[in-house]
């Protein structure tokens, strides 16, 4: 009979090793052979970032933060009417992901899951998508090579807060994530603001040609009110200064974004900062401050964007009363209303994720797509995260946590109008940062507990360090006594 094998031996694992080395070597050299260099490339960086995350997590999710920004596309394929487009941070998140699991794998103090409140409403949410996908594949609506891609990307989002979730645990952690954060934004905002000159719309790197400025003005919008948030709180000066250079450094390119959806929610952000803060005059000021600013240095660009909206009058335009909208206004207002009637044939399932033709507007695609059913559980997942957001602010009385989740907070809710009139939920430079600051955000009362936690228990050393040293120093006194009178074999002198 043969000896079970020894899995942790040396032997063992130095086979083990070599085995995996040998077949990493021959399929980077079959990849090698068949694609152009930036596809090896690619494979030898996932593996340094899958080692990486495998010795420090942290390290993992802070590249995958400047990568969400920063990180080209590649085109792996094509489905009828568009390439399959796979972004490198898409990569790292799956990389990262398995690095995650192996980590709890090997380490079985680490969970795989956190319990956290979105749960439920996730897990239903995403059931109803692949439930309705698989319907409308059978019906003949979906290509399923394409609809694939797309349920795998909201199962992306959802993996993402998931690992965030499972790895938050201290403040330094927090502070860490949203350094990297903001340094991101700030390298971007750059980037933007290079693009002024040349008279276009402002959009983030690597976004091709045309690029997707409306998308850029949701990330930089969501990004805003994180640094508003926390610039409301108390907080030291250097860090004051930073955090205003920032939203300063950001407004520029926000408004060349010329995104109109993005005005309309950075407008509602501002309302929910006046709603919720304590420093209502102080948010009034700069919001009139702003306005003011705008009419005086009048930025045409801008200007124009605005009142072209209503500037025209056609027949074939769609109109609100007697006012004419623009043509992309009315191309939406069209499709939305097209939107509608596709949804009325198949009202309870929809048509499946990508079952129908693009739209312009989050909760107008949903209905056609998921149907009512959908719809309803797409509404009660936005509920479920603001409903909890705020009764995470309201527990919060750290400056850093209750700035932090106001500035979440307001940028939800500029996010869900934003979503009027694009599909902002489902924009990877959006959602990338807004599902890892949630995993944040949600994890915060564990994070406070733990703090609470560590300071009795640090205060309680603290308290038995000081009751030993007074043990100590009481006995000391009672050797110097017992020493000055002589006790215990001293001597005695007489007078």
């Amino acid at each position: 009979m043969p000896k079970n094998i020894n899995w942790r031996s040396p032997r063992v694992a130095t086979i083990t090793t070599l085995l995996a080395i040998s077949i990493i070597g021959i399929s980077l050299g079959i990849v090698v052979s068949k694609f152009s260099f930036e596809v090896p490339l690619i494979l030898v960086l996932g593996i340094i970032v899958f080692i990486l995350t495998l010795v420090n997590t942290e390290a993992g999710l802070a590249i995958l933060i400047f990568s969400m920004l920063l990180s080209p596309e590649i085109i792996v394929g094509e489905v009828p009417g568009r390439d399959i487009v796979i972004r490198i941070d898409d990569l790292l998140l799956i990389i990262i992901t398995f690095a995650w699991m192996a980590k709890t794998a090997i380490n079985k103090g680490l969970a795989l899951f956190v319990k956290t409140p979105l749960n439920k409403a996730i897990g239903v949410y995403v059931l109803v998508c692949i439930i309705a996908t698989l319907r409308g594949v059978a019906l003949g609506f979906v290509v399923p090579e394409k609809a694939f891609f797309y349920v795998l990307r909201y199962v992306e989002y959802f993996l993402l807060f998931i690992l965030v979730a499972n790895h938050i645990h201290s403040r330094k952690q927090v502070k860490f994530f949203l350094a990297a954060f903001f340094i991101t934004c700030a390298i971007v905002s750059v980037y933007g603001m290079l693009q002024i000159p040349q008279g276009v719309r402002v959009s983030a790197p690597f976004e091709g040609q045309v690029g997707e400025p409306n998308t850029f003005g949701g990330y930089l919008l969501f990004i805003f009110c994180l640094a508003m948030g926390l610039s409301l709180q108390k907080a030291p000066k250097n860090l004051k200064l930073a955090l205003a250079g920032l939203i300063i450094l950001i407004s520029l390119p926000f408004l060349y974004t010329l995104s109109r959806a993005s005005y309309i929610g950075i407008i509602f952000s501002f309302l929910a900062f006046i709603l919720f803060s304590k420093r209502k005059l102080a948010l009034i000021t700069v919001m009139v401050t702003i306005a003011v600013s705008v009419l005086v240095i009048r930025p045409e660009a801008v200007l124009e964007r605005v009142k072209y909206t209503f500037e025209l009058e056609d027949e074939s335009l769609a109109k609100i009363g007697n006012v004419y909208l623009d043509y992309s206004s009315s191309a939406r207002i069209f499709s939305w209303l097209n939107s509608v009637e596709a949804w009325k044939k198949h009202p309870i399932l929809g048509r499946g994720v990508t079952g129908f033709a693009f739209v312009d507007g989050q909760y107008i695609r949903i209905l056609p797509e998921l149907g009512i059913i959908g719809f309803l559980v797409f509404l009660w997942l936005l509920w479920t995260i603001y409903k909890n957001s705020h009764s995470i602010y309201r527990q919060m009385d750290d400056n850093l946590y209750k700035g932090l989740t106001l500035g979440f907070i307001a940028g939800f809710i500029g996010l869900a109008v934003h979503a009027l009139t694009a599909n902002t939920f489902i924009l990877i430079r959006v959602m990338e940062p807004f599902w890892f600051v949630t995993g944040i955000i949600m994890m915060l009362p564990k994070v406070k507990e733990e703090e609470e936690i560590e300071i009795e228990r640090i205060e309680e050393e603290e308290k038995k360090e000081e009751e030993k040293k007074m043990k100590e120093e009481e006995k000391k006194e009672k050797e110097d006594e017992e020493e000055e009178e002589g006790i215990g074999g001293g001597w005695h002198w007489d007078y």
